[in-house]
């Protein structure tokens, strides 16, 4: 299991989206493809397609313990891949 921090940010997500820890890492450590973000260094996105859906988990931090900012449906990405 990779070693995974979440800022207080994402812990109010998890709450919020109905999400666990479990399985944001989870996803982390199985996405369906991952993308580096093209505005800032440093930071990366996990994707994982549930139903027409797709989960984006934005993280910092290229090495463990990778830091979680946020998760969220990003309905720009839906119905691609």
């Amino acid at each position: 299991m990779v070693k995974v921090k979440f800022t207080k940010h994402a812990e109010d997500m998890l709450i919020e989206r109905k999400f666990t820890k479990e399985y944001i890492i989870s996803v982390i450590e199985s996405p369906d493809w991952k993308e580096n973000d093209e505005h800032e260094n440093g930071i990366w996105h996990v994707f994982k397609k549930i139903g027409e859906k797709v989960l984006r988990v934005v993280i910092k931090g290229r090495e463990e313990t990778y830091i979680v900012v946020t998760m969220f449906y990003d309905k720009r990405l839906r119905n691609k891949r």
